[in-house]
């Protein structure tokens, strides 16, 4: 296989090859984790020692003080959990990020996230690493997202990765056993390769030329350099599959926005054609990354398709502990432990023989040898009931002595002190921490003294943090994903009030249709609270409130006291604290707003009041405006039809005349003619 296959799209058997290669030449570093979780968990006695132990006839020790200083460690991470917030640069998508944060709640509690990043949180101060999935549930009848906690040794990563959180990583495997029968219901169509590999290939005919993709996938695993037992179990009916992710570049155009940004520019986006056409934006090329999954079966890939996530990460978070230097190997808090664990349990093994060990000086002529031998003469000094018959013509009266080390025993156990107290200061845990006694004699050196742990564990406890955002920014691209182009509505919780948010409605404005809160619009950011949401940090808070309220005037009590109630875990809190600003007349700030709003409301009806009087009036004087002008009307119209008959009467006048003229001419005409005919006759 050539070693220098690069990965790329739809990743080939040479390029897997040098995947897994890269991960066996990777440093050994599992088998010090496993070491270290074995000690907290109490398994630090090699068998050399407990072999030791019982021909002794010691005990087994139990010494372990890993364990609690450990679980100090997690009791803070538990009392110092905060919440998801989303956030917004912009103001005017201050609704949308107000909606998302309520809205990751909600997934952080239903996925059970926060018991998933705990776990994880264990992992990585023990093991020095522990991982979280973040995905899409496969069963519908679940809710659709979960977080869980993954084993350190499934996980296989890129140890060229610089970036904590993997993001400039080649590639990350995950290996996991199923059933087969599971396996085969999974990749309907590769049940060939994987029955005929389970098979051993003992049912086929590769080389008959009926299946030609069986006879290459054949000729792959007889040249794949491992065994089957790597990822076939016959005798449990499992299998082996390695999920991979893995990273490959394409060159790709991006968007340089006004405001500095650049988005991924799409052909077929309408919205990207006309910014461009419009030479509103800038086109530059750019090499950007492309995220694949692949499923393998030892040598016989069974799946390879383009990441189904709505963002370019791999779906599994480290959470890192402490890194070394050199290799960049993880390592926990245990590791430091581990040297004071066992000189502890040395000594106390130690001191088990010195305080059974006794030194006995006999002379010759002491003993009275038909009573006792020597040999039992030593094994009833290690009891504490013996007895010894000594010879009654000895020579000596002291020639019997029975000497025991108990100056030997102290320093023995000071030692053990030293060394528990050891364990304490490399892990950076004072007994403070751990509830223990010290020196600190007031509250204030005490808690000066959990800070002071809580600085030592400060690198630790930002990569944890740091972890715990990546995953909250997973999951709500998870959230935005889904809510793209669906109108849904968020409740928000405000004090005992609930407000609700819209995503995705269509409303009419002034200019038109639009959107409210377009979900595709929204940059937000995901960030962690300031402030725990822990009982345990509730309770802090009301006792320095408590104190505040103690010391503050009368009339400020009043106002203080229903914020110190809302601290508390009294059930309906917030229905209390009001009530008694309401009898208090301070009010809180809900019924301010909603004072605020009947004073507008009451102004509102007042000016509409006006306005209907307003305009009551002014009808008025429109009627008497209107009557005016149908009476001007009127009379224009009767002037109007008076004018047209004297206007009638001119011309009936004017006609007459006319023919009045006529008939005159016509008489004239007439005699003119009879005159005429009366000459001729004569």
């Amino acid at each position: 296989m050539t070693a220098e296959a690069p990965i790329k799209s739809d990743i080939s058997i040479e390029a897997y090859d040098k995947i897994c290669r890269d991960i066996r030449n990777a440093p050994k570093w599992r088998v010090d984790s496993d070491t270290d979780c074995d000690y907290y968990d109490g398994m630090q006695t090699s068998k050399d020692v407990i072999e030791r132990l019982k021909q002794a006839g010691i005990p087994p020790q139990d010494s372990n003080l890993i364990k609690p200083t450990i679980n100090a460690v997690l009791g803070l991470e538990a009392r110092s959990r905060t919440d998801y917030k989303v956030t917004s640069d912009d103001e005017q998508q201050a609704e949308i990020a107000e909606g998302l944060s309520a809205k990751i709640k909600e997934v952080e509690t239903e996925s059970r996230a926060d018991r998933a990043m705990s776990d994880a949180y264990s992992s990585m101060i023990r093991a020095g690493i522990g991982w979280v999935e973040v995905s899409r549930e496969f069963d519908p009848l679940k809710y659709p997202y979960r977080v869980r906690e993954v084993h350190r040794n499934e996980i296989h990563w890129d140890w060229t990765a610089k970036e904590p959180d993997l993001s400039d990583a080649r590639y990350l495997r995950r290996d996991k056993w199923v059933d087969r029968e599971q396996a085969l219901k999974m990749f309907p169509d590769e049940v060939a390769i994987i029955q005929n590999s389970w098979n051993r290939w003992t049912s086929l005919d590769v080389y008959d030329g009926a299946d030609t993709n069986m006879a290459r996938a054949y000729e792959v695993e007889q040249t794949w350099g491992k065994n089957q037992e790597d990822y076939l179990n016959h005798s449990s009916g499992m299998i082996r599959l390695s999920e991979l992710w893995y990273r490959h570049y394409e060159d790709s155009h991006v968007l340089a926005l006004p405001t500095g940004q650049s988005i991924e520019y799409i052909e077929d986006r309408l919205d990207h054609q006309a910014a461009v056409a419009q030479g509103l934006v800038q086109v530059q090329k750019a090499l950007l990354p492309r995220v694949r999954v692949s499923i393998w079966l030892g040598p016989h890939k069974l799946m390879d398709v383009p990441t189904p996530l709505p963002h370019t990460n791999f779906p599994y978070v480290p959470f890192w502990c402490f890194r070394k230097d050199r290799s960049r190997t993880p390592y926990g808090l245990i590791r430091d432990m581990r040297g004071p664990q066992d000189q502890i349990i040395d000594l106390d093994i130690l001191l088990y023989e010195v305080l059974n060990s006794v030194k006995v000086e006999v002379d010759n002529d002491a003993l009275d040898l038909s009573q006792n031998s020597y040999q039992e003469v030593a094994q009833n000094m290690q009891s504490l009931r013996s007895m010894t018959v000594l010879n009654a013509q000895r020579r000596s009266a002291n020639g019997f002595k029975v000497t025991r080390e108990h100056a030997l025993a102290q320093q023995v156990f000071q030692l053990m002190q030293q060394r528990e107290s050891r364990i304490e200061s490399v892990g950076g845990i004072y007994r403070a921490m751990l509830g223990a006694s010290t020196q600190a004699t007031s509250g204030v050196a005490i808690n000066n003294l959990v800070e002071q742990g809580s600085t030592v564990l400060a690198e630790p406890n930002d990569n944890f943090r740091y972890a715990r955002r990546i995953v909250g920014e997973q999951l709500i691209a998870f959230v935005k994903q889904d809510m793209l182009g669906r109108p849904t509505q968020v409740a928000v919780q405000q004090g005992n009030k609930q407000k609700v948010v819209y995503f995705n409605r269509q409303i009419m404005t002034d200019s038109g249709p639009a959107v409210e809160n377009d979900i595709a619009a929204a940059q937000v950011k995901v960030v962690l609270e300031d402030i725990p949401a822990t009982p345990t940090y509730r309770a802090q808070q009301l006792q320095s409130f408590s104190q505040m309220v103690t010391a503050a005037p009368p009339q400020f009590q009043a106002v203080l006291y229903p914020a110190m109630l809302e601290l508390s875990d009294v059930p309906n809190r917030h229905e209390l604290a009001d009530q008694l600003r309401m009898m208090a007349g301070t009010g809180g700030a809900d019924e301010q707003v909603q004072k605020l709003q009947q004073q507008a409301q009451q102004a509102m009806q007042e000016q509409q009041a006006q306005f209907q009087a307003q305009m009551e009036q002014m009808g008025q004087v429109v009627q008497g405006l209107q009557a005016q002008l149908a009476e001007s009307k009127q009379a224009i119209d009767d002037k109007s039809r008076e004018l047209d008959l004297k206007e009638r009467d001119l011309d009936i006048k004017a006609e007459k005349v006319e023919i009045d003229a006529q008939l005159a001419a016509e008489k004239l005409s007439l005699e003119h003619v009879n005159k005429a005919l009366s000459e001729r006759t004569i």
